[in-house]
């Protein structure tokens, strides 16, 4: 009989973010946390728990021009869910992230402005 179980975890360790870096100065950030960072902690889990395994990637995300958080987006379902959805004119690919990036992606597409002093 087979019986299935959840072993993976994932810890995520984000370095420090400034809208005024370069592709270099993420570059930089990303080798000190294989170089530094991600050393301190496979010793930290060698010393503390025995047998354990981690392994270290580093993920590509998008980052929004305007307030340079992790760019966000409705989906198809959310813009058609009235919960999740801006207002009536709401489509996949809406950015979700801040106002500017919604703003300019309205008026890039010719959709009307969202109205302001909602949800949002």
């Amino acid at each position: 009989m087979k019986k299935s179980a959840k072993i993976n975890g994932r810890a995520t360790i984000t370095p420090p973010v400034s809208p005024y870096w370069t592709t270099a100065d993420y570059a930089h950030e990303t080798d000190v946390l294989r170089t530094e960072v991600w050393p301190a902690v496979q010793k930290f889990l060698a010393e503390n728990w025995p047998g354990f395994s981690a392994a270290f990637t580093a993920d590509d995300i998008v980052l929004c021009t305007l307030c340079w958080s992790e760019f966000e987006a409705l989906t198809a379902d959310e813009a058609a869910d009235l919960s999740t959805r801006t207002d009536e004119h709401s489509i996949e690919g809406e950015p979700t992230c801040c106002r500017a990036a919604l703003d300019e992606f309205r008026t890039e597409r010719g959709i009307p402005a969202a109205q302001r002093g909602g949800a949002r």
